[in-house]
């Protein structure tokens, strides 16, 4: 699992990949998904990125929190 690059804000991923939602989150945001339009006829949703996009990563229940690689070193250092 690749989490090393992601930029931790508050304990959540402000730019990166959210494992637990499956989302990515650009500034706090998640972004939408690139689904066809097709897959979302009749008024239903093509996956739970779509319900989600454009919603702050740290109001959404169920986000994944964890410290940054940073705050991780410093206490393996200590």
């Amino acid at each position: 699992m690749r989490e090393s690059s992601d930029e931790i804000q508050d304990g959540f991923v402000w730019n990166g990949f959210d494992y637990d939602l499956q989302v990515w989150v650009s500034d706090g945001v998640i972004m939408p998904c690139a689904h066809p339009n097709w897959m979302r006829s009749s008024g239903k949703m093509c996956c739970l990125v779509y319900h989600l996009a454009g919603r702050l990563i740290k109001e959404v229940e169920g986000a994944k929190r964890r410290q940054s690689a940073l705050a991780i070193q410093s206490t393996i250092a200590e």
